[in-house]
């Protein structure tokens, strides 16, 4: 009852906004028209409904772009070389992905056609990261970046190979989970972990935009290599974004423990933390874990979470999270597991089968309480985050390419767990503002003049992921236009083939923006 009278509120206005625009704010431009040379702004995207989660703004008004940037917000008619007709439409700030995984070109254009400006891989990072940027520079439909990779660290420490971005290489990536009990399950000695810590200062020199610290992956890392590491981060001025450790059992409270091991040492340092999906590692304890962050807001710590709106997480299926006594942690069993390739649920004899020939395979892990990721998506706290993979002959989750108009019309729109502004909120201020100590950062998610103009234009009645498991490269719809850095990526819902305006987002200590 409560989204239905959400959806009617947006129906009735975006009436009004059409009659009132039309006789307010005419003539329109069409897409793409150009005027004469010497007109004010490179953009203008007239007579939509603007939407600022920071300020609370949300009038119709008409936005012209210079040099990339937001130069103007005005209620007086603006005129450019390229103008957008936003009549009914919401204009928004780009939506910013902090944890994506599929940094690749077609992977970067589906997620501008779910209105995403900025993708991030926080969660696993890369190693090192200079080749990284180097590869997607001059190439990228959107902005990328990536934190320095604890995973890359011990790999190279162990083993001397530059594991890069190995989710995106079949090969090494298959490599190195063969190997993982050299590097992954391993502790670390004293010269071994001074010479990562060595390695991780030298990357974040290098741009690297915190630490990816996923220790479920890593079982071999004990508590006193976690802080270490998290320790060097705070020294640094840097985030930490964590994928906690394995649980070692999913009753009440066994979840909630691997918590508290990052929140004791971001208390003790000083630090930042960011908590990856708090529902694929809260499971049943996503309450309690939520009330301790809020706990922690409250005592002064920065600690920020997100989460992802569906029920199935992702992972590799040779990786150290399905290591003996995975049933007895997730407090789940092989049918919960789906092959993307062929839809089946495993057995155990598929299991131990397709882990062995696979290891490097996406699966989908079907193991999230609906309740939690509801209440979750409704928390003042989290925000929107994918957690996208890669995609393999067209199969895998579907959170890649619909996370978030997903949230913008079933959370939204359709069940009210959240208003609209809110959900904005979520997608844009709340990462922009995770990612602060990052100067690059501070001038986005917002829809203000100076700010930089990554913005998305969507319509609210009909915004909507298509995305399903079966069909997970499906485009969402009613995500008309995506402007990145001014430039446009999405025109009328169709992707820019030649539009690579992406930047790469780097930290850069002391520089001012």
């Amino acid at each position: 009852m409560r989204g239905q009278r959400l959806y009617m509120g947006i129906k009735n206005r975006r009436r009004w906004l059409a009659h009132t625009c039309a006789v307010v704010l005419a003539p329109v431009l069409v897409a793409g028209q150009a005027l004469a040379a010497g007109s004010p702004f490179d953009t203008v995207i007239l007579n939509g409904l603007v939407m600022d989660p920071e300020t609370g703004f949300e009038e119709i008004a008409n936005v012209g772009i210079r040099d990339g940037r937001i130069a103007e917000i005005s209620d007086r008619v603006l005129e450019g070389v390229r103008s957008y007709d936003a009549t009914g439409l919401v204009v928004a700030p780009g939506f910013i992905d902090l944890h994506a995984h599929i940094q690749t070109v077609s992977g970067q254009g589906l997620q501008a056609l779910d209105g995403v400006t900025t993708a991030l891989e926080q969660e696993n990072g890369v190693y090192p990261v200079a080749p990284f940027y180097a590869a997607r520079e001059g190439r990228a439909r959107i902005h990328f970046g990536a934190s320095v990779g604890h995973q890359g660290l011990r790999i190279k420490v162990k083993t001397d190979i530059d594991a890069g971005h190995a989710s995106t290489n079949d090969k090494l990536a298959d490599r190195l989970l063969r190997m993982k009990e050299g590097w992954a399950e391993a502790a670390m000695t004293d010269a071994e972990l001074e010479h990562g810590l060595s390695l991780f200062r030298k990357e974040i020199a290098d741009g690297g935009l915190g630490l990816g610290l996923s220790t479920e992956y890593v079982p071999g890392a004990d508590r006193r290599e976690v802080y270490q590491f998290m320790k060097a981060a705070a020294e640094e001025g840097v985030a930490v974004f964590t994928h906690v450790r394995a649980a070692y059992h999913a009753d009440a409270g066994g979840l909630f423990e691997m918590m508290q091991e990052v929140l004791a040492n971001t208390a003790s340092t000083g630090g930042a933390l960011h908590i990856c999906h708090v529902t694929s590692k809260g499971l049943n304890d996503t309450a309690l874990i939520l009330d301790a962050i809020s706990g922690a807001h409250k005592q002064g710590m920065d600690v920020s979470t997100e989460v992802y709106p569906y029920t199935a997480g992702s992972t590799m299926l040779g990786s150290a999270l399905f290591n003996d006594g995975w049933k007895e942690r997730w407090n789940a069993t092989y049918s919960d597991i789906e092959w993307p390739a062929t839809g089946e649920r495993l057995t155990a004899e598929t299991f131990y089968k397709y882990r062995e020939e696979h290891p490097a395979t996406f699966v989908i892990f079907h193991m999230i309480p609906e309740s939690a990721m509801n209440l979750a998506i409704a928390h003042p706290l989290t925000m929107i985050a994918s957690d996208g993979v890669k995609y393999i002959n067209g199969r895998g989750h579907p959170r890649g390419a619909g996370t978030f108009a997903r949230v913008l019309g079933v959370h939204a729109r359709e069940k009210g767990d959240v208003s609209l502004m809110e959900a904005l909120r979520k997608m844009t201020l709340l990462p922009a503002q995770r990612m602060g100590f990052v100067p690059m950062m501070q001038r986005k998610g917002r829809i203000q003049e100076g700010m930089d103009a990554d913005i998305t234009i969507f319509d609210p009645e009909t915004v909507r992921d298509r995305a399903t498991y079966q069909d997970p490269m499906r485009p969402s719809m009613g995500i008309v236009h995506v402007l990145v850095a001014g430039t446009a990526v999405v025109v009328d819902g169709v992707l820019q083939e030649d539009a690579y305006p992406g930047q790469g987002i780097r930290f850069v200590r002391g520089e001012e923006h």
